[in-house]
């Protein structure tokens, strides 16, 4: 099973979107995931319990820090599974 953790500023209408949209990108996939979501301030401190932290493109900076130890993805589109999809595939997830 893997863990991922999608956040976004406030984490809350965004990132439960995200959630939801990244629960179907791995279902369609056949992954077992564990899917969490967050506002980035938390993000930032549990990262690295997680195997991918998928965010926006203006937050990925925000995980420079852990960019070693985890893999750090960006989606335009909360809502396109699509992305989600090529962001597991493109980090080895899927």
């Amino acid at each position: 099973m893997i863990k991922i953790l999608v956040c976004c500023a406030s984490g809350s209408g965004t990132s439960m979107m995200m959630k939801l949209t990244a629960e179907k990108a791995c279902k369609a996939l056949g992954i077992e995931a564990s899917v969490a979501h967050a506002p980035i301030a938390e993000a930032k401190s549990v990262a690295r319990q997680y195997d991918i932290v998928i965010t926006s493109p203006a937050f990925v900076s925000t995980f420079d820090s852990v960019k070693n130890n985890v893999k750090i993805a960006a989606v335009k589109s909360p809502l396109s599974q699509a992305e989600y999809t090529k962001a597991l595939k493109d980090n080895g997830l899927a």
